[in-house]
């Protein structure tokens, strides 16, 4: 015996319900981890946990926050320094507090993943940019640093973005499929790089056909990242920031550096009874040629440009601040000042060309007290440095390029 039309029309009733409120159950869900993440990401902003850094969700809820400053960069940002940012600004000592994302072998490539992720939301904020030297100096990103920084659910925002122009995504794909292992389980996000990179007309079309489905993928991931970056709030009993936010006031910088310094040297000095592996001594100049052809056929400065062009077509305001070079380890391993200088040259000559502010120490190339060690890790000293420069970037007292 067939069901009566009375009958079809009650299941599809039911059926409709349930839908109905299987999509307000998930609708408040959500609501209630965008709220959750709102909530407590101050209190994240010394944490580096894969929801933050490898996710999309409180990367946005800080950049909505006006007292947050959000500063990118690679392990410098994790090494256990006194002075660096996230910490040095943690109490509000002049109204804002750092919230720094980064970790070991981050690189330009996957700065522009996370920032172009972010969308719209980054136009008219500001955010800071830390650039390693050493980066610049190998020919090609490190695919295990490559794919310990990649993030699924970043590169499937910049893949499949429409806030972003054509030929970005297009150049940005052709970089990201050098590294085919971090997206060989993700047909659509493969399929569309894809079609991306090749560009021609039957590439465009298969692409515009993939891009509603790009599109939900996108909004799964999405959600899911939410779901993770509350649950993350829960498990890691992250609690309300109860800080009381000072006015604006200065600090003493002077007292501060002279701090810093005299923390440095005794750092130094404890170090010195573990001192690094030696370095391999040659002559003066003698290793120019070899570092000027690598520097010059680097990745990371197509890179580079790509992250600058992101931000500018996102409507970002963004400052690099980029470490010196370290003269005295390239001096006695063969690298002439002159060739040392090729790197800030070409780096002014870049950020002058998008009118990004650049922040270069050079003054400190030969300071020890400046580094951590002989890689590019800040010292207390040097970090005090980037405090200053952070502290002019956020509260407007930096020339415009």
């Amino acid at each position: 015996m067939t069901p009566g039309p009375t009958a079809s029309r009650s299941h599809l009733t039911a059926a409709l319900a349930a839908l109905l409120t299987a999509g307000a159950a998930l609708a408040a869900g959500l609501a209630w981890c965008q709220r959750t993440e709102h909530r407590y990401v101050h209190e994240l902003a010394t944490d580096f946990s894969d929801a933050k850094l490898q996710g999309v969700a409180l990367q946005k809820a800080a950049f909505a926050e006006d007292d947050l400053l959000l500063l990118y960069g690679s392990s410098e940002l994790v090494k256990e320094i006194p002075n660096k940012a996230s910490e040095f600004f943690y109490d509000y000592p002049t109204g804002f507090r750092v919230f720094a994302v980064g970790k070991p072998g981050t690189t330009a490539l996957a700065v522009l993943q996370k920032l172009a992720s972010i969308g719209p939301e980054l136009r008219g904020r500001k955010v800071a940019i830390s650039i390693s030297p050493s980066s610049y100096f190998a020919e090609s990103v490190d695919p295990g640093y490559y794919a310990g920084n990649f993030s699924d659910l970043q590169a499937t925002e910049i893949a499949f973005s429409t806030a972003l122009s054509h030929d970005l995504r297009r150049d940005a794909a052709r970089r990201m499929l050098e590294y085919p292992k971090t997206i060989e389980d993700n047909w659509v996000l493969h399929f569309g790089l894809a079609r991306l990179a090749r560009d021609t007309a039957l590439d465009r079309a298969f692409y515009a056909a993939i891009l509603p489905l790009g599109k939900v993928l996108a909004w799964i991931n999405r959600a899911q990242d939410h779901v993770e970056a509350a649950l993350h709030i829960v498990d890691a009993r992250i609690k309300e920031d109860a800080a009381q936010h000072p006015g604006v006031k200065k600090l003493n910088w002077d007292e501060t550096f002279k701090r810093a310094d005299a923390i440095a040297k005794a750092m130094r000095a404890k170090a010195k009874k573990s001192p690094a592996p030696a370095l391999v001594k040659r002559p003066h100049g003698s290793r120019d040629k070899a570092f000027l052809q690598t520097l010059a056929h680097a990745d990371e400065w197509s890179d580079c440009e790509l992250l600058l062009r992101a931000l500018r077509e996102l409507g970002a305001k963004p400052l690099l601040l980029s470490m010196p070079v370290h003269g005295f380890d390239l001096e006695a391993t063969g690298v002439s000042a002159e060739a040392r200088h090729a790197f800030l040259a070409r780096l002014t000559e870049l950020t002058a060309q998008y009118r990004v502010p650049l922040v270069y120490y050079g003054q400190h190339e030969e300071d020890p007290n400046f580094f951590y060690d002989n890689l590019d890790h800040l010292g207390a000293k040097g970090w005090v440095y980037y405090n200053q420069t952070l502290d002019d970037f956020f509260h407007d007292r930096l020339p415009t390029p």
